[in-house]
């Protein structure tokens, strides 16, 4: 088959016009940004000393929808295979990446926590704790593992009182710190209802502390507001600081020696972290800045698999840990608003979800469940927590009986604490 040559024709007059009108345009475009009018001196975001995040400074408002709910920002996500929600984009990559490659939600869901572990320190880590909640489809059965951190054998009420001059437990630093619970939970979760390991699960998270990730906007402001702490700690500072300011927005931040623990767990398993190289650092650091943490308290470790706890919430059971963990003041909570809104003539749904009465409502069944939470939670191996009366309808009537559906409570912590009970009405 032979080629067909096509004729070459002169422009037309039609075209030039068109490439005269562009090159107006183009001139004029320039000309517009040059005397300052384009949008921002910063077109595509680039922070500078005065604006170090340029978007706070872009004036906007929500877009509308065309259809459904016209509040919602964003569209809904649809998923005949599997979805992984998280608060980082890095983090769920990871765990869509482990459903691809045939895990489960488990695997998934071990895969970007350890992600998080690195990119969302204020959030989660290998050094805090870790609590789940598990549904087994196939045995239509809700699993449940505490593994908070424990006290170290070593805090003693003497050691508190005697040698660090306080009357509670420090807020921050080492003598702050319990013994880790989140890699022997991991385990634990992998081990029971996974289909891969450490390897698999944790290979992202290992590269990225070790490539390094972008300082996004969110992660920023967060970073920056914890500068102070993170110079005190030489360790804190090296990693996530510029000398002793936080780093520029965009930045790259890398964490070697993270990345090497997560291989060492990758390749020895929870051994490494409380028994082997890791448990040695951990040790060393904090017994080095004044802490009582040893070797043992670390290989003694063991996470709890618990009951939930539960309630009924207009027709749907509604789980949640129980004590040590606080999930049973968001029972308490849902029964106090199932229990007093009717009472009150008030219907929670048909107020829609920028009503403030329906506010008000929310924010005071917190304040009354808080306060129970304030003045009765405690670890159950010591004390007698009441979850079962806590978290019972009647109980819930109590807590409404002399509402004011139009004014706001007194503080119900501190009647709490006083009268062991509290309602959220003005007295």
């Amino acid at each position: 088959m032979s080629a067909r040559r096509l004729p070459v024709r002169p422009p037309s007059a039609r075209s030039a016009r068109v490439r005269r009108l562009w090159g107006i345009m183009l001139v004029a475009l320039g000309a517009w940004t040059a005397s300052g009018l384009a949008q921002s001196r910063t077109p595509f975001g680039l922070p500078t000393t005065d604006a170090p995040q340029p978007a706070k400074s872009i004036p906007a408002v929500p877009g509308s929808r065309a259809q459904g709910w016209l509040g919602q920002g964003r569209s809904e996500v649809l998923a005949r295979h599997g979805i992984v929600a998280t608060s980082d984009p890095l983090a769920s990559q990871a765990g869509l990446d482990i459903l691809k490659q045939g895990g489960n939600a488990v695997d998934a869901a071990v895969a970007a926590a350890a992600v998080l572990d690195v990119t969302s320190q204020n959030d989660t880590g290998i050094g805090g704790d870790l609590f789940a909640i598990i549904w087994v489809a196939r045995e239509k059965k809700l699993y449940a593992i505490n593994a908070a951190g424990r006290a170290p054998a070593g805090w003693t009420p003497e050691f508190f009182k005697d040698r660090l001059k306080v009357s509670r437990v420090p807020g921050n630093g080492v003598n702050a710190a319990t013994v880790p619970g989140a890699v022997a939970g991991y385990d634990a979760l992998l081990t029971r209802f996974g289909t891969m390991g450490f390897k698999e699960t944790f290979e992202r998270a290992a590269r990225i502390a070790d490539e390094g990730w972008g300082l996004a906007e969110r992660r920023h402001e967060d970073l920056l507001g914890a500068v102070a702490g993170l110079r005190a700690d030489a360790d804190s500072r090296q990693v996530f600081l510029n000398g002793d300011q936080a780093p520029a927005l965009y930045s790259i931040i890398r964490n070697p020696n993270l990345a090497k623990a997560l291989r060492l767990i990758q390749a020895q398993g929870k051994d490494a972290f409380y028994k082997g190289d890791i448990a040695a650092a951990i040790v060393k650091k904090v017994q080095g800045d004044g802490g009582v943490m040893t070797l043992d308290d670390l290989a003694k470790y063991q996470p709890e698999w618990v009951d939930t706890v539960s309630t009924n919430y207009h027709g749907y059971d509604v789980h949640q840990l129980p004590p040590p963990g606080q999930g049973f003041a968001a029972l308490e909570m849902l029964n106090i608003l199932e229990v007093c809104a009717p009472k009150l003539g008030v219907n929670l749904t048909a107020l829609g979800p920028a009503d403030p009465m329906k506010w008000h409502l929310l924010v005071e069944a917190k304040k009354l469940a808080y306060a129970d939470l304030l003045a009765k939670n405690g670890d159950p191996k010591f004390s007698t927590i009441p979850v079962a009366q806590l978290t019972s309808k009647s109980y819930a009537a109590t807590r409404c009986v002399s509402r004011s559906s139009h004014r706001t409570s007194r503080d119900a912590s501190s009647s709490s604490h006083r009268r062991s009970r509290g309602t959220a009405r003005e007295r």
